[in-house]
């Protein structure tokens, strides 16, 4: 990975302390992308959700991830992320031969305790608590 990265801690909604429990991970043709993760010990969960805004995104256990978690210089108990100059959206405006402009387009890093997630999207995501259904 190169080393354009730059991470900042992201705060799109009020968090509280704890590890984030990935709950589902859903892309469909109603919603969209949405992630839902519990938050150790605290009721409801939180929700992120893209909509159909997402153009990208990967979920990759811990053991897949550690050395990204390093590349990223990801320490401390904060979860979640955003990266300027990333090489992730640089690597999709290629791919896409520019038809998706890096200015419009977002990264995103959800920390969990399972693993990690990229999301590269045009929007920030909404974020709202919801009890969970059995």
């Amino acid at each position: 990975m190169k080393k354009n990265n730059m991470l900042k801690k992201w705060h799109p909604a009020e968090m509280i302390n704890g590890d984030l429990y990935l709950i589902s991970l859903s892309d469909d043709q109603e919603n969209g992308l949405q992630i839902s993760f519990e938050i150790e010990n605290i009721e409801p969960n939180l929700v992120f959700d893209f909509g159909f805004h997402a153009l990208y995104y990967q979920n990759q256990n811990e053991n897949s991830s550690l050395k990204i978690i390093d590349d990223y210089g990801i320490t401390g108990n904060w979860s979640l992320f955003t990266v300027e100059k990333s090489d992730l959206i640089d690597w999709i405006v290629k791919n896409s031969y520019q038809i998706v402009s890096k200015e419009n387009v977002q990264h995103f890093i959800f920390l969990h305790a399972d693993g990690l997630i990229n999301v590269l999207s045009a929007h920030e995501p909404k974020v709202y608590r919801q009890k969970q259904t059995y």
